[in-house]
């Protein structure tokens, strides 16, 4: 297969060569056939390389252009690839009919289309997804002009993944937030891709390729201890919204529920010795309830919260702020690895987050000698790799009992 760009050149009812607005047409020959597609593009003829078969660089509007016909490009590619899987070979109305199927249906760059993907979603999201995705266009227009790194469809690529955690390390971000910004990145190609404004995969490996996932993962988990939990069970602050918070944490400590699992609680799924959770309106499993967890919700059976929820409502910005507020009171100042900065220390109340409740959970089930099937069938989670995390961490502090064996 073979791709070629061409601008039309006819003669106006003068006689003279035409040289302004001539159309760009695209031939794709194969098979001793060719195909004629038009690209929708118009050029000058003095902006017009016929070697480099582009509009020329400092021609107005090239960038936006040459994005379009190397799209395009692309496309014929892959229907090419589509259409040699056949066990005949294609005619001209086969590759036409494909490449209408495949092609991007608009010519713009990236900002233009992640300007689309705002608007589009501006009357559905929440605020706060609104503010991220305008957060990360800003994010994503500095990088661009500090790195001189062309954004199109098509260079969102593996050098692109390169240049960019690179940079974002330079301006001091961590791996962690670097993680955010690519999942918002991710959700937004998805969205143009699904739309037909991009026709670019590559980007759907960039979760195996970036380094930073598998940091997270082989991360140390952070947890409380028991005599830790205790202190947050007997907390009283007088404050009511912080109280809340440290008795939805402390809930989910003892249940392995999740944040969102916990705030969707009904009143209905709630029994004497165990919580329903449910996934849509069907029950999804049974968590039993242990004596302390049984003390905790006692104290909200007699209260009422709208549509009938189980337990107040709280933000998860909200429950990490008391959270950490709260774990300052207790003094919990037992020094861990700072998620942001692996190699740092940080005091543990500094680091508290409603994440850590599943981690506690694991952790001092893992303790009580709990089976890990049941564990991952109380968390809701096939092969929780926290479990195995956590397992290993206590085979480690546990083979360190041999250093008594035999003192030096």
């Amino acid at each position: 297969m073979r791709v070629r760009f061409y601008v039309e050149k006819r003669r106006g009812e003068n006689g003279k060569l035409l040289t302004t607005r001539r159309p760009i047409f695209m031939t794709v020959a194969f098979h001793g056939k060719r195909v004629l597609i038009s690209t929708g593009k118009f050029v000058d003829l003095k902006w017009w390389d016929p070697v480099k078969q582009r509009v020329k660089e400092n021609s107005p509007e090239s960038k936006v252009n040459n994005q379009w016909l190397d799209s395009l490009v692309y496309t014929a590619g892959v229907v090419w690839k589509a259409l040699a899987s056949l066990s005949g070979k294609p005619g001209v109305e086969d590759f036409k009919g494909e490449f209408e199927k495949l092609k991007p249906r608009f010519s713009s760059g990236f900002f233009d289309i992640l300007l689309l993907f705002l608007e589009e979603g501006s009357e559905r999201w929440s605020s706060g997804s609104y503010k991220k995705v305008r957060t990360f266009y800003q994010q994503m227009k500095v990088f661009e002009k500090e790195t001189a790194y062309p954004l199109n469809f098509n260079t969102i690529n593996a050098t692109f993944l390169d240049k960019f955690t690179a940079f974002q390390k330079e301006e001091g971000k961590a791996s962690s937030t670097i993680l955010k910004m690519l999942n918002t990145l991710v959700w937004f190609l998805n969205w143009a891709s699904r739309e037909g404004y991009n026709v670019y995969y590559e980007y759907k490996q960039f979760y195996k390729l970036f380094e930073g996932k598998e940091e997270q993962r082989k991360r140390h988990l952070h947890y409380l201890a028991w005599e830790e939990l205790i202190r947050f069970l007997d907390y009283k602050s007088g404050n009511v919204r912080e109280e809340r918070a440290v008795d939805l944490f402390c809930i989910m400590c003892l249940t392995g529920l999740k944040f969102g699992e916990i705030i969707h609680l009904k009143k209905q799924d709630v029994e004497d010795s165990c919580l329903i959770v449910r996934k849509g309106n069907k029950p999804a499993r049974q968590v039993p309830l242990n004596r302390h967890a049984k003390q905790m919700m006692r104290k909200y059976e007699n209260r009422f919260y709208r549509e009938n929820a189980a337990l107040p409502t709280i933000s998860p910005v909200t429950m990490n702020k008391y959270l950490r507020i709260a774990a300052e009171k207790l003094q919990l100042k037992r020094e861990v690895e700072d998620p942001d900065d692996p190699g740092k220390s940080v005091p543990l109340f500094s680091i508290m987050t409603a994440g850590l409740a599943g981690q506690t959970f694991i952790m001092n089930a893992l303790r009580l000698d709990i089976p890990a099937e049941v564990i991952t069938s109380f968390t809701g989670i096939s092969n929780d790799q926290r479990v195995k995390v956590l397992q290993h961490e206590i085979a480690k502090n546990e083979i360190k009992k041999f250093d008594q064996l035999y003192p030096q």
